[in-house]
């Protein structure tokens, strides 16, 4: 079982360490290409990179250092990385996923995803990244039937040692829908973080509303993650 190092505040990033990944897919990318044009999709994609660079430059925790947590885009996946498993390193990176999938759900944008823990190579100078936990988040959002984030086995045996150090108010257990039935998950929930600050604030009234609207851009079978996203928004409370 992975421990929490001890923290760091300044230090560089190490090219390959011990950290969350996470991999996001944004759902109906084909579609979307299809049906808009070149420069609709084109402005909408700065929509989703203003959102990430705004969650993943928030001052989280205690932590006096911002660069906590890196992201890569390619087409329609978003991975994420923590710098680390340092207490502040790991609650920053759920904490700007959870505001990042609240922010994706305002702009109308269908997405699901997976968190996972191990060693992880982040060579930003050379463009190479890879390791066995982007590999296990990738595959688990491939079974996921809602939309929302799910946390594969590795983080969730790493995040037992980070509740020993502090609260993680967004991570909720619940029986997710996967493609070949259901099974009991944590999962990074949609909060609402404000602005730049990163002070808390409830979850947007306006969340509900943004699921629902979804629901105009989907037919037939895929209608079952709009269903099954919205029993989980309602299993929140």
């Amino acid at each position: 079982m992975s421990e929490i190092k001890e923290e760091k505040t300044e230090s560089a990033w190490e090219t390959t360490d011990s950290r969350f990944v996470g991999f996001i897919d944004i759902m109906g990318f084909k579609d979307m290409v299809a049906r808009s044009t070149h420069e609709e999709i084109y402005q909408r994609m700065i929509k989703i990179d203003e959102r990430i660079k705004l969650n993943t430059t928030i001052n989280w925790g205690k932590s006096a250092s911002q660069d906590l947590v890196r992201t890569t885009t390619y087409s329609d996946s978003i991975m994420i990385y923590s710098k680390n498993n340092d207490f502040d390193s790991a609650d920053a990176f759920f904490s700007a996923i959870s505001a990042l999938t609240n922010d994706l759900f305002l702009e109308g944008i269908p997405h699901k995803g997976s968190v996972s823990f191990g060693t992880m190579t982040i060579d930003n100078e050379n463009s190479i990244y890879f390791g066995q936990p982007l590999i296990d988040a990738y595959l688990l959002q491939e079974e996921i039937s809602f939309y929302g984030i799910v946390i594969h086995s590795t983080a969730e045996k790493s995040l037992v040692e980070h509740k020993k150090a502090g609260p993680l108010p967004f991570i909720r257990e619940y029986v997710c829908p996967f493609k070949n039935g259901s099974a009991e998950h944590l999962t990074v929930t949609p909060m609402y973080a404000g602005d730049k600050s990163g002070k808390w604030k409830d979850r947007s009234e306006n969340l509900d509303k943004s699921i629902k609207l979804l629901r105009l851009n989907t037919s037939g079978s895929l209608r079952k993650y709009i269903d099954n996203t919205e029993s989980y928004i309602k299993g929140l409370g």
